[in-house]
């Protein structure tokens, strides 16, 4: 299998053959070896970091100064809009074909995970460092090999009511204890928090998000008050009306996502005013967890990566949730700081990046060798602003479906979709509302993205016969 993998790897996610490769020893060393926080979210769409998405209602302090004090990638998308399929290529740097996970795994089921894949536990471990993992799994407990402290409460997916809110403050409080703990190594630190993915509760409720929902969250929430009338919910997305069609390969999950065709402008606003206050109470734990490593001494000697394992549509085209590879749902927040090595505020708007290249990128700060044939790429020559050749485009999966992003085009495709193709320019039509399919004067450039996926399903395996679709 890695001998494959390393026949493979420069065509994973679009890499050029003089960027790819196993990882050399970094090419600047600190003068130890950083501490690791990675924090990792659930449904926190990139869009809601534009305040212009949020009609600049959205008060998340924390992110915003983990923005200012660090890099943030703008093009950053997940390897695939679903909780477990994504956070196990977030935490083995391989594509969701190689996981073998391409559907949520259930709590009592066992993991497709292949069981010698290595996972970023256990190449930090076998390195030296503490390690720790607090929250959400979701992948069967396969992504807790080399964790030594799982804390007081291991949630692998299995969910109720409400349970970010409920639960991630445990989470934090166990992550808290772990970071302050005297060591002489470095940890690893690893805080899954489930929210704001409680907005899912709302959303097979029809016609209106279940009042009992926005009451518990309200109930756990850093701002109490928030988002009680009509007249201080955000306003609808400008490509909310007329909506497009969904880019969802499966009729079990259209079908899923016409639930709320029943809603009022009101009530698709108030489920928006819920996600804003989820996203408002997670940034809020986050702080704690800030505190906590300025107050233990920890700001100067820790990496701190903050994403999401997907996005969230936030009502773009009449769409909730996710499954689609629309903006909302595709485009993740992707913040890396480390005081006194990062330089603060910047903005990488060019170069397209992946959750793949997660794992990858804390190795590679960590001094942590990098199994050969990963997907995914280290971002650190990025952030150092060092000459190197990046990738072309990336790829993302969804059971049977293809996303290809090129530095300006999205091109999909969908195995057993009578609309097999999408096509859009993001310059353009930052909304996705028009698909370019038909459109006479973008044929060579549709085809280019045709012939790119085909060389990228080609090269690395990732065909839709490897994906087996389960709901």
């Amino acid at each position: 299998m890695a001998s494959d993998l390393l026949r493979r790897r420069t065509f994973l996610t679009g890499a050029s053959v003089s960027g790819a490769g196993a990882l050399a020893a970094p090419s600047r060393s600190p003068s130890r070896r950083p501490n690791v926080l990675l924090i990792l979210v659930d449904q926190w769409s990139a869009t809601a970091l534009d305040p212009a998405a949020t009609g600049g209602m959205l008060r998340t302090p924390v992110v915003n100064s983990m923005r200012a004090g660090g890099i943030r990638f703008a093009n950053s998308y997940c390897a695939y809009p679903l909780c477990s399929p994504s956070r196990a290529s977030l935490l083995t740097g391989q594509m969701p074909h190689d996981t073998g996970v391409n559907f949520n795994v259930d709590a009592n089921s066992p993991s497709p995970l292949p069981k010698n894949m290595p996972t970023l536990g256990s190449l930090f471990a076998e390195a030296g460092y503490a390690t720790g993992y607090f929250g959400k799994e979701h992948v069967g407990g396969a992504l807790y090999r080399g964790f030594q402290d799982l804390g007081s409460l291991q949630f692998t997916g299995a969910g109720y009511l409400a349970s970010g809110s409920v639960l991630d403050g445990i989470f934090v409080r166990d992550a808290i204890e772990f970071i302050r703990r005297p060591r002489r190594q470095p940890f690893l630190a690893v805080v899954s928090l489930i929210n704001p993915h409680d907005i899912g509760y709302t959303l097979p409720n029809d016609p209106i998000p279940d009042k009992s929902v926005v009451d518990v969250c309200q109930a756990f929430s850093a701002h109490p008050g928030r988002y009680l009338r009509a007249r201080d919910f955000p306003p609808l997305p400008g490509n909310f009306d007329p909506p497009a069609p969904p880019l969802i390969s499966h009729p079990e999950l259209r079908r899923a996502h016409k639930l709320q065709d029943a809603w009022t402008n009101d009530q698709w606003r108030l489920y928006l005013a819920t996600y804003l206050l989820l996203l408002e109470n997670t940034d809020w734990l986050i702080g704690r967890l800030m505190a906590a490593l300025q107050t233990a001494g920890l700001e100067d000697t820790t990496l701190v990566l903050f994403t999401s394992d997907h996005g969230e549509q936030m009502a773009a085209h009449h769409l909730v949730g996710k499954f689609v590879f629309y903006e909302e749902a595709a485009r993740v927040p992707l913040l890396v700081s480390w005081k006194g090595v990062i330089r603060p505020g910047e903005v990488n708007r060019n170069e397209l990046v992946s959750g793949v290249d997660v794992l990858p990128t804390l190795c590679d700060y960590a001094m942590v060798p990098v199994p050969e044939g990963l997907a995914g790429r280290s971002v650190r020559p990025l952030i150092e602003r060092r000459q190197t050749s990046w990738r072309e485009y990336l790829v993302s999966e969804l059971f049977d479906g293809r996303m290809l992003r090129t530095e300006s085009h999205k091109y999909l495709r969908f195995k057993r979709d009578e609309t097999a193709e999408f096509f859009f320019d993001l310059r353009r039509d930052p909304g996705e509302e028009s698909d370019l399919v038909s459109a006479r004067e973008n044929t060579a450039e549709l085809e280019r993205n045709r012939d790119l996926l085909d060389t990228w399903m080609e090269q690395t395996g990732g065909t839709f016969e490897r994906t087996r679709v389960r709901l």
